[in-house]
């Protein structure tokens, strides 16, 4: 069997070797398509195509009680997964030779059933799709992650087919799912279709997205890693000074980014919803305290981002209506509208509404809304005057509206604060405030200085 054919149907020594590149090769994606969903501990799961059967045993973690099932078309797969989750095997995990047009397994035997870069080789795509449809309990959720089709690699391995975001819905429509939503990032497509109504064992996960995200983080790593492997290559043989020079150079720039990959990776680490510390948030939820909307009003989040104020304001605010906006775009290509749209699914909140706008000139009529309020937004945008970005937002707020902006106010983004709380005063404004919220509010002031959050301030007041 020739490399190329290994890819849909490992074998061999080669086929082996190719498995074990793929359980290290798949990870990341693997990695961020999981973390859309969220497993009940006794969860029963079928991974098809499971290949080396890294996978399954993720699963098996995420849920302890439950079952997890892998089947592979490939002899080797089946034997490379049985190896890897010895552990389970006959206690919480079987691995089956099959395909996932001919499942051998009973109808509704599972709450989730995932495949993980294999759909690119299925034949009789759609009979495939029927297949985990009929497998899935009621409530059960079809789990796609797939690579973008961005690298090329169908134009060079026989019998491989991208499928776009839209195909895939299609073909789960055709299948019979009912819900569908998609996540997709520059490289990476997730999409999780539900059979019925029900909601049971799995449940989606909002994805509020980090602040610092890991490409960043790998990026400094890589360019320190580049860097240095320049620099090594100048540390041999006999060199000019003008060489040693550049040497020196590269070698205190490679430093340098490693300096930045490190602090990047803790700041990753801090504001991560999922990890410890979870400052953003208790970030948003301490700024949505502020946020009270009258039965039947509505609120305005400026700078939505992936919608996690929205949606904690609308919680807040079961009867009132909240609108979401943000230009999203290049510069933040990882959020969307659609990102927020999905999360507030998630959080089975309906009375939000995202759209595309612009913090600089809101589309709204003046007194429009009866709260407003935004996080960490106006630092953003450069060559802006902060005060009159203020102004504006306070522009669409009703007379007798209440207010709320987090931001990094330092003298030096928005010029004199407490001069601008005597103006608004002037203005008409009540109960205005300048809260410092780098002194234990929402962080310490040392977290503070750590995470590039200093002079970070929540305004609040009446109109």
């Amino acid at each position: 069997m020739s490399i190329k054919d290994n890819f849909s149907n490992p074998s061999g020594l080669i086929g082996r070797m190719m498995l074990s590149g793929m359980n290290i090769g798949h990870t990341p994606l693997s990695i961020w398509a999981l973390s859309q969903i969220h497993f009940e501990e006794d969860a029963d799961i079928l991974d098809v195509g499971c290949g080396g059967g890294i996978n399954i045993k993720r699963m098996l973690k995420m849920a302890p009680k439950g079952h997890v099932s892998g089947l592979d078309i490939s002899e080797d797969s089946v034997k490379k997964s049985i190896s890897v989750n010895q552990s389970e095997i006959g206690k919480r995990c079987e691995i089956f030779e099959g395909s996932a047009d001919e499942i051998p397994l009973a109808d509704e035997s599972f709450d989730c059933v995932t495949a993980f870069e294999t759909i690119y080789f299925w034949k009789n795509i759609l009979d495939c799709f029927k297949e985990v449809y009929r497998v899935l309990r009621s409530g059960g959720k079809f789990l796609i992650a797939n690579d973008s089709g961005s690298t090329g690699w169908s134009s060079l391995i026989p019998g491989m087919k991208d499928y776009s975001v839209d195909e895939i819905h299609e073909l789960m429509k055709l299948a019979g799912f009912e819900t569908i939503y998609d996540h997709t990032d520059k490289t990476k497509i997730c999409v999780v279709g539900t059979k019925g109504e029900k909601v049971d064992k799995i449940q989606l996960k909002p994805d509020y997205r980090n602040w610092v995200p890991k490409g960043m983080v790998y990026g400094f790593g890589a360019g320190a890693l580049s860097l240095a492997s320049v620099a090594a290559l100048g540390l041999f043989g006999k060199k000019s000074g003008t060489k040693k020079v550049i040497s020196s150079v590269l070698a205190l720039g490679s430093a340098g980014l490693s300096a930045a990959s490190m602090w990047t990776g803790y700041l990753h680490k801090q504001f991560s919803y999922e990890g410890e510390r979870q400052l953003s948030k208790d970030i948003i939820e301490g700024v949505a305290k502020y946020i009270d909307i009258p039965e039947g009003g509505t609120g305005l989040d400026v700078g939505c981002g992936s919608g996690a104020l929205t949606i904690a304001a609308a919680k807040r605010n079961p009867n009132a209506n909240i609108v979401g906006i943000d230009r999203w775009g290049k510069e933040y290509s990882s959020y969307s509208q659609k990102l927020c749209e999905r999360n507030a699914k998630a959080e089975h909140v309906s009375n939000v509404t995202f759209k595309q706008g612009n913090a600089l000139d809101l589309e709204f009529g003046d007194e429009t809304f009866d709260s407003v309020f935004s996080n960490y937004v106006y630092h953003n945008i450069t060559g802006a005057d902060k005060q009159a970005c203020l102004l504006e937002t306070l522009r669409v707020l009703k007379k007798g509206g209440t207010f709320a902006i987090h931001d990094i106010m330092s003298k030096s983004r928005y010029g004199d604060m407490d001069e601008y709380v005597e103006k608004l005063y002037s203005m008409g404004y009540e109960n205005v405030k300048l809260i410092d919220t780098t002194h234990g509010k929402f962080m310490s002031y040392r977290e503070a200085v750590i995470l590039g959050l200093s002079g970070s301030m929540l305004l609040v007041g009446k109109k």
